[in-house]
């Protein structure tokens, strides 16, 4: 079940690696560090504000799309939540825009970025509503088909502009990753928005469910930020106590080694959280939590190697960036690519537990010590360690998140821990730790040659040890997706199934 998800979002995944990857070696060449600064301020800027204002909607979309179906109202549902966001969304980029007019200390060189991005993420809203309905639904060709064109079409665009405003223009160059979002928002919305609107077909406006998705989602907002800040709020502190500069190259540098496993957590993530909600709403809590074992199971699986596979490349990788952003790389890359697996398990892992049982407020208290701990540590540490110190400050506030949002978590859902997956595969990622350490790369050897010969060898050691041992039940996973291209061949059935695979398989 998890492989043939897994595979179904390919494409989309796809164009996600390509965006971020891209993004970061193309943007660290296209920008100064000071540039590339006030766009991953204002863009941090953007998504939290977002997070803090919409993601309750999206939220809500997701989770209560599988009730909608058992109840046959996904018409009342779908247009209850479009016309609320209709209501949210344009007071609140009024708000938006006048803080920034009116507000004092907001630099002059920001504001800009931040009028265009808060609009475009506005705009996105809708956008976004429309993808968290097709992957509750399990409409996974037209969700992929939709968000990769997404994109690609706002990263072309955003590149393109880029490019022309700095050729012919005074405005501000980094402006044009903002104006590309808003292209491809615009784009796809031509062809998504009109079913959108069929399913909204004689449906009528609820204000009884607008306040039962209300008091779901805000929670999971405000837990949210907690998180964003988490990850994101040292970028403030370093662009004020540093500059413009060290907070593009910590952002580029933490990026580059963040952004990759980001990619693998969404992709499972988006998946498997779907199928968990509908095994819990159609079949009951044992389902649910058959499904979430192996879903903590893949993440481990998947993420642990691929964050030792950064830290033992860090060095090489770093000609994938811009000069100015590379010394930075080396120091930053191995803490980040751990930290982010205890980020990644926070934010799709243990946070299922609070969806999952409807508890989202908890989450947020969960949040509450990480984050001040996030904050007290960079205030001390980046004034006397520079950028590391902000690394320091972030592994340990993971830390304490992912084991707060565990403990409490399971107090409303009896999410598991899979304590054992966890032991096996770190078995096996220092087996392949320390046969790529120990592979004699002579002196000159290009800087891709050696990832890619390292890269080859970590992973071929890494499959061969987790196959024969069946680390993590990781046998299944490569059955299913081994079955799901060659559709000749017939997966055995096992308990733990795809718990619709008739549905899914129609969808796939």
């Amino acid at each position: 079940m998890i492989g043939r998800s897994m595979l179904a979002y390919i494409p989309v995944n796809l164009a996600s690696l390509v965006v971020s990857f891209g993004g970061i070696v193309i943007l660290t060449r296209l920008l100064g560090s000071a540039e590339y600064g006030r766009y991953a301020v204002a863009m941090i800027t953007m998504m939290g504000l977002h997070m803090g204002f919409f993601t309750w909607l999206e939220a809500a979309m997701a989770r209560y799309q599988a009730r909608a179906e058992r109840e046959d109202n996904v018409n009342t549902h779908v247009k209850t939540i479009y016309k609320y966001a209709l209501r949210t969304a344009i007071p609140t980029l009024a708000l938006f825009w006048s803080v920034i007019l009116f507000v004092p200390g907001i630099p002059a060189d920001l504001k800009p970025l931040l009028f265009v991005g808060l609009a475009s993420t506005t705009i996105q809203l809708f956008l976004n509503l429309g993808m968290e309905a097709h992957k509750a639904a399990h409409r996974i060709k037209r969700y992929s088909a939709s968000f990769a064109s997404f994109q690609l079409i706002s990263f072309t665009a955003g590149l393109i502009l880029i490019v022309l405003l700095r050729k012919y223009t005074d405005i501000q160059p980094e402006m044009g990753m903002f104006l590309g979002i808003i292209i491809g928002t615009f784009v796809v919305l031509c062809f998504d928005l009109p079913f959108m609107l069929k399913n909204m077909k004689n449906g009528e406006v609820s204000a009884e469910k607008a306040k039962l998705y209300f008091h779901y989602g805000m929670p999971i907002s405000i837990s949210l930020i907690l998180t964003y800040a988490l990850t994101s709020g040292d970028m403030y502190l370093i662009k004020g106590i540093m500059g413009d500069s060290a907070a593009g190259e910590y952002s580029a540098s933490y990026n580059f080694a963040n952004r990759s496993l980001d990619v693998l957590f969404i992709w499972i993530g988006m998946a498997i959280t779907p199928v968990a909600v509908t095994a819990l709403e159609k079949e009951g809590l044992e389902k649910s939590k058959a499904v979430l074992r192996d879903y903590g199971a893949s993440l481990l699986w998947i993420a642990m190697p691929a964050a030792t596979g950064i830290a033992l490349v860090a060095e090489p990788a770093a000609f994938i960036l811009g000069e100015e952003f590379r010394d930075g790389a080396v120091k930053i890359m191995p803490a980040i690519a751990f930290a982010g697996v205890m980020n990644g398990m926070i934010s799709y892992y243990a946070q299922r537990a609070f969806m999952l049982s409807g508890k989202t407020q908890m989450f947020v208290w969960a949040m509450v010590p990480p984050v001040l701990i996030n904050i007290g540590m960079n205030l001390v540490l980046i004034p006397k360690y520079g950028l590391m110190g902000a690394v320091w400050s972030t592994v340990v506030a993971y830390a304490v998140g992912l084991i707060a949002a565990l403990v409490i978590g399971r107090r409303y859902f009896p999410i598991p821990i899979p304590i054992k997956a966890f032991l096996q595969i770190t078995f096996a990622c220092l087996i392949m730790a320390g046969v790529v350490m120990s592979i004699p790369i002579p002196d000159g050897t290009p800087d891709f040659i050696e990832i890619m010969i390292k890269a080859s060898v970590g992973i071929a050691v890494y499959g061969l040890f987790c196959f024969s041992t069946n680390t993590a039940g990781c046998r299944r996973i490569i059955q299913n997706i081994y079955y799901k291209i060659r559709p000749g061949k017939r997966v055995e059935e096992t308990v733990n199934a795809d718990i619709n695979d008739a549905s899914l398989e129609a969808t796939t």
